[in-house]
């Protein structure tokens, strides 16, 4: 045995004397144990001596009362191999915070020892194995539980402690149903089992849970209907349950819920009308909280729009139908949210023409219609909208001109028009976009040159002309655009050469210029390209050799 081994057992047994004074030597070897487990690159805890005045209390992470430890706390430190046993040592334990680590290996059983326990953090680590049943019996203190991001597996069954306010198990590998058995005595404010494999369907019992704020189940494998119990849950703020493959129509009483402000629905196999609750109340007293609707990627087909005549009192920020198989009228009482920043209901089946009353959306972001069946023209007012940064408009059947005072929104980022029926030429007003990243005309009867205003676009990086009537020669300038990563001009009709300064464009990585009338030789400088990937130049008059 070392000398300093020595020294600490004899440290050791003199504090053994006493009762007090066992507990904490008690305390003192089961950290010392911890420590000695650990890998700790940072030397996070090389201070840790039982000889130093008030060991273990003076050591870095450790938080006493009366000599006893209540917390160790050792996050973000790069710690990693297993975590002792020894821990159930620390019988006066409160709080236990080493998420943020490199910790592998299951999570000691002893720590259900510990039944003073409050919370405990062990959140992004590389902790593995069962958790249940031996961990929760004894824990009737624990208020948190944060377990996310780790390897963590097995089912979830016993009861859970009605004193927890926080559940986080997100992103592991649990599997089996969802625990059942909580009742108005529990205090949950958190619930969050996203990420992980459960099955079983959603269970009402929910309901129960007065003080349920945030419950996610994103991303697992369930199925069966919304209960239409959350609706009890009073103090609900934010409901998701993306990505699974829940069924059935969605409760219109959840859209009574005066807290809720989330609710996030995507990837799941909906159906039936979207209820009108959802959008507004029709009475400023019961104001709606609702901000972020996502209703993206399920099967409604309609939506309950506000009776006539009525008022409709919103706080909509977000409102996401993408992908569903919505088949109306463009539904114009949506030009009345004025909170709205982003709109996106394409990939619908949505008819009709834009109303022109744009103004209204004065702090819109994105205005997604793309893929819908919409006619007319674009209404002059949508250039109103000063903050809008995304305008997709393509795939439906618009027709006449694309509009000069597109030019006039300077926050423009992404310009989809193609797959529509515009004639004419291009606006030279669209070069004075100078924030814009992607412009898409593809699909449309287009005529006319393409003017040098486009080279000005220098923040570019997709730009899709193809299947146009042009006429002409390529963009001979083109070599201005240093950002572009797509270059579509396929089937325009253009002619002439290939533009020299096509050499420039390092970070080009699709071209296509086929289907054209274009001659001359290749230049060489076009396959020495850095990030180049594809090149498309068939059914055109070129020579040389692109080998």
């Amino acid at each position: 045995m070392s000398t300093a081994s020595v020294f600490l057992a004899v440290v050791l047994c003199a504090a053994l004397t006493t009762t007090a004074g066992g507990a904490i030597a008690s305390e003192m070897l089961a950290l010392l144990s911890f420590k000695n487990n650990l890998d700790d690159p940072l030397g996070a805890m090389d201070e840790w001596n039982a000889s130093s005045p008030s060991a273990p209390c003076d050591w870095r992470g450790i938080v006493c009362f009366q000599g006893r430890v209540r917390e160790l706390r050792l996050p973000r430190l790069q710690l990693s191999g297993r975590l002792t046993d020894d821990l159930a040592k620390l019988r006066q334990l409160r709080r236990l915070s080493l998420h943020s680590n490199n910790l592998n290996g299951s999570i000691p059983g002893g720590l259900s020892q510990c039944i003073l326990l409050r919370a405990v953090y062990l959140q992004y680590n590389s902790l593995s194995g069962d958790l249940w049943p031996a961990f929760f019996p004894n824990l009737t203190n624990l208020q948190v539980l944060n377990l996310a991001h780790n390897h963590l597996s097995g089912t979830i069954f016993g009861q859970v402690p009605v004193s927890l306010r926080v559940l986080d198990l997100s992103s592991n590998s649990f599997s089996g149903e969802i625990p059942t058995n909580f009742s108005v005595t529990h205090q949950l404010q958190l619930l969050n089992l996203s990420f992980n494999d459960f099955s079983g369907t959603i269970p009402a019992t929910i309901g129960a849970l007065q003080q349920l704020q945030y419950l996610w189940v994103d991303s697992n494998k369930l199925y069966g209907t919304i209960p239409s119990a959350i609706a009890n849950c009073s103090a609900l703020v934010h409901f998701s349950a993306g990505d699974n493959r829940i069924s059935g129509v969605f409760p219109a009483t959840l859209g009574s819920l005066k807290s809720l402000q989330v609710i996030s629905l995507p990837h799941n196999q909906l159906s039936g009308v979207v209820p009108v609750s959802l959008f507004c109340n029709v009475t400023a007293l019961n104001a709606h909280a609702i901000k972020i609707l996502d209703l993206s990627f399920n099967g409604f087909t309609g939506m309950v729009k506000p009776e006539n005549n009525l008022a409709c009192f919103s706080a909509l920020e977000i409102l996401d139908f993408h992908e569903n198989q919505i088949k109306v009228v463009f539904p114009d009482f949506l030009m009345k949210f004025s909170t709205l920043k982003v709109l996106d209901i394409s990939g619908n089946l949505i008819s009709g023409v834009l109303p022109n009353n744009f103004e209204n959306l004065m702090v819109l972001e994105q205005f997604r219609v793309g893929d819908n069946s919409l006619t007319g023209e674009i209404p002059e007012t949508i250039s109103k909208c000063g903050s809008l940064g995304v305008l997709d408009l393509g795939y439906n059947r618009f027709s006449g001109s694309i509009p000069e005072f597109l030019g006039e929104m300077k926050n423009l980022t992404a310009l989809f028009l193609g797959g529509n029926s515009f004639t004419g030429p291009v606006p030279v007003s669209l070069g004075d976009l100078y924030q814009l990243e992607l412009l898409d005309l593809s699909d449309n009867k287009l005529t006319g040159n393409l003017t040098s205003e486009f080279t000005r676009l220098t923040n570019l990086s997709t730009l899709n002309l193809s299947n146009n009537r042009f006429s002409g020669e390529v963009l001979l300038n083109v070599g201005e655009l240093k950002g572009l990563e797509v270059l579509n001009m396929s089937g325009c009709g253009f002619s002439g050469v290939i533009p020299e300064g096509i050499e420039n464009l390092l970070r080009l990585k699709t071209i296509d210029l086929s289907k054209q009338n274009l001659s001359g030789e290749l230049p060489i400088e076009l396959f020495g390209l850095p990030s180049l990937e594809v090149v498309a130049l068939d059914d055109n008059l070129l020579s040389g050799d692109s080998s």
